[in-house]
């Protein structure tokens, strides 16, 4: 899950950035396994009972990163830890829940991708005067409301379309979080750029002196 706070503060103060940054390669690992996920889920022959099962696996794993996290707009660490738990609750839910269907798998990711959607979108918004990186955070939510809408009133899914809709949401949030990570890890570097430019504006421009043409230095 993208974590945002939807009530966060409008401006950052560089220790903040700082600590965003830091955590990229939390976000790239995070991105990388959800792709690889996601082509599993699409290109496997699955029975219901092993697709609830493999799902479950990666919301727990992925909850667990989530929680150890840095949430991409330096919102408190608490609401890694809140969402993250959230994920991993969803995956062994899947995961143990008793007399496992397509109906239940499909219930479960889709109030939980949802849940994520409503989150990505009001922490873009909220945001998107701080965040250089929130029109896609902001569509990124959009196409999981879609998807959970879909997956959500559809009673009658077959177990193909669960698994392109499970698969293809997991590989493209893979993609956005991938590209959240070097976005999120220039923040630094850009914050320096625009000091830099900060400090050449409120700098005085020297001025070349005057000479008359008896060589003295006119004021």
């Amino acid at each position: 899950m993208i974590v945002t706070n939807p009530f966060s503060p409008g401006s950052w103060t560089r220790e903040q950035i700082d600590n965003v940054s830091s955590g990229w390669w939390m976000l790239l690992v995070t991105g990388i396994i959800s792709i690889i996920a996601g082509g599993i889920i699409v290109f496997t022959d699955w029975s219901v009972g092993d697709l609830a099962v493999f799902v479950g696996a990666l919301l727990l794993f992925r909850g667990i990163f989530t929680m150890f996290s840095v949430p991409v707009d330096s919102a408190a660490r608490t609401w890694s830890i809140g969402l993250g738990l959230l994920e991993a609750g969803v995956g062994l839910a899947v995961w143990v829940w008793p007399g496992q269907t397509l109906l239940v798998i499909a219930s479960f990711i889709g109030w939980y991708v949802l849940f994520s959607g409503i989150m990505a979108i009001a922490g873009a918004i909220s945001g998107r005067g701080l965040l250089p990186y929130w029109g896609l955070t902001l569509a990124f939510g959009i196409l999981e409301t879609l998807i959970a809408f879909w997956l959500l009133e559809r009673p009658g899914l077959t177990l193909v379309a669960a698994i392109l809709a499970i698969g293809l949401w997991s590989m493209t949030y893979g993609v956005v979080q991938i590209v959240l990570a070097f976005e999120v890890k220039s923040l630094s570097a850009r914050a320096d750029t625009a000091a830099g430019d900060l400090g050449m504006v409120g700098r005085p421009t020297p001025t070349t002196p005057t000479r008359a043409p008896d060589g003295a230095v006119m004021p």
